[in-house]
């Protein structure tokens, strides 16, 4: 606890680093003595034995994912914005492929801007099944770019063995979703 006491502190010090250029500078200007202090803070003589090293290394990453979660609720929102305003009815949010091995995977999610309630369409590897593709429905807040965690999903997730049949549910769910 005191581990994660410590990177969360360190986390909270670099609060004024906003962007991953800014953040890869301070990451390059500083050292493991910029822990002593916030260790010392905390009053916990235990942390000494820690590798103050990758402590910092692991709150630089940690601080990393939330510039770029920001960085993207930002972007969810400028979509959002953009595709109310052209009076569209659905915008893809992120559409993303990548390849790993000779398989390409992709994840995509679709939001319907009237009541937020988005698909999220992907590939994954299953290691009992192989390749499977993906459905979840959700609801995200148009607001603030999140999932709703209290919302319950509109409908449960469902795998399928083929591409052509998770499209088919794909455009059975828009047209469901659109009325």
């Amino acid at each position: 606890m005191g581990a994660i006491r410590l990177v969360r502190g360190i986390i909270d010090s670099l609060q004024d680093v906003t962007n991953l250029d800014s953040l890869v500078l301070r990451f390059q200007d500083i050292d493991a003595s910029y822990v002593t202090p916030i260790a010392i803070g905390l009053d916990l003589p235990q942390l000494v034995m820690l590798n103050y090293e990758l402590t910092l290394s692991v709150a630089f990453y940690l601080r990393s994912r939330e510039i770029l979660e920001s960085q993207a609720l930002s972007q969810t929102k400028d979509l959002v914005d953009k595709a109310l305003e052209d009076g569209k009815e659905w915008v893809v949010i992120y559409d993303h492929e990548t390849e790993h091995n000779g398989y390409t995977f992709f994840r995509r999610l679709e939001v319907h801007l009237s009541d937020g309630i988005s698909l999220h369409i992907a590939s994954e590897l299953d290691f009992e099944k192989g390749r499977i593709y993906s459905l979840e429905p959700m609801v995200l807040d148009l607001k603030t770019g999140r999932i709703k965690k209290d919302s319950a999903s509109p409908d449960p997730r469902q795998e399928f063995l083929t591409k052509e049949n998770l499209m088919s549910e794909v455009v059975r769910l828009r047209e469901k979703y659109s009325k």
